[in-house]
């Protein structure tokens, strides 16, 4: 069986879709393809999972569009799962020309992509996370669903610089409304250099290096900067390494929970339910009653800047707690 998975979506995204391919491939043993957007590729392409990764980018699209088509309609597919649920992909997913194509149902459609002639999954919780409606899709195909597994490709190879013993820092969100202010952080990494002796560091996106520039200003203790200065695959073995992420909602949350990286997760609009982490701690002030607003744009986040570091400090301390008992013989 040859099947093309199609979920261009950001680094998050890509990440809760692993363990649908793993329970994929275990099962039919299938030529599994991704047609993938380039920032998530060098995970995607490296994924012992997945037999071939098609690049599209967007950016460029008058030179990729017609390699990405010539590269999908020449393997002959015979299943294609849109897990993107927007116009773009499932015009991927006709053009393909697979033989069976399946969507999400119309209630979870976006951009009225429920008008093109897929096989339908059944209508299910739209606020369940992510990763377990996209099992959806294999149970759709008769597959029993089995463990949540990642298999994150590595490349154990050290970051240069690092401690022995950090907790990362990972500042940046996809949306303005998601971020924990800089000063902030900037406050959280002097708590934990006193509390824990630990060396923070910071991790994020080039678009981050100016919120990065606000904490070094502001803060006492030494800490990292590799915002802005790892690839996907670095920053891989950055979280993998890390005894603790502290972070917003971002793809870099996503990562430490299909590593196994404790975490704790800050969260205000969005609702942790369905796009949180599949494992690891989150916080949200709940209180709030604008909670969750789940809207783009705000003026005034009140529900991160409500989050303290000292919130933060305690959920780590705790972390850090049960992994020393966790290391006492018994």
């Amino acid at each position: 069986m040859k099947i093309l998975l199609i979920k261009l979506g950001a680094l998050g995204d890509v990440i809760n879709t692993f363990p649908l391919v793993v329970n994929l491939k275990e099962h039919f043993t299938a030529e599994i393809d991704w047609l993938v957007a380039p920032l998530s590729y060098p995970l995607v392409a490296n994924h012992p999972c997945v037999d071939n990764a098609i690049l599209f980018d967007k950016k460029r699209w008058r030179h990729s569009l017609p390699r990405t088509l010539r590269e999908m309609r020449a393997k002959k597919y015979d299943v294609t799962l849109d897990l993107q649920r927007i116009l773009k992909s499932a015009l991927f997913a006709m053009a393909s020309r697979s033989a069976r194509r399946i969507g999400f149902n119309k209630e979870r459609c976006k951009e009225q992509t429920w008008l093109f002639p897929f096989d339908r999954i059944p209508p299910s919780d739209p606020q369940a996370h992510m990763i377990n409606q996209y099992f959806e899709f294999s149970a759709h195909m008769g597959v029993p669903r089995g463990g949540v597994s990642w298999m994150i490709p590595r490349t154990s190879k050290k970051v240069p610089g690092l401690p022995e013993k950090y907790i990362v820092l990972n500042i940046g969100a996809s949306r303005i409304v998601k971020l924990w202010p800089p000063d902030h952080f900037a406050i959280l990494g002097d708590l934990i250099d006193k509390k824990f002796h630990l060396q923070p560091v910071l991790t994020g996106g080039p678009g981050d290096i100016h919120l990065a520039k606000r904490i070094m200003d502001n803060v006492n203790c030494n800490i990292i900067d590799l915002t802005g200065r790892t690839s996907i695959p670095q920053l891989v073995e950055v979280i993998a390494d890390a005894r603790c992420v502290i972070t917003c909602d971002t793809g870099a949350m996503h990562l430490a929970s299909a590593l196994g990286t404790d975490l704790v997760a800050l969260f205000g609009s969005t609702d942790p339910r369905r796009t949180g982490p599949f494992r690891g701690r989150v916080i949200q002030k709940k209180e709030l009653p604008c909670v969750p607003c789940n809207r783009r744009k705000c003026d005034d986040p009140q529900c991160m800047k409500a989050i303290t570091p000292e919130d933060v400090l305690d959920e780590l301390e705790s972390l850090l707690q049960k992994e020393r008992l966790c290391l006492i013989p018994k």
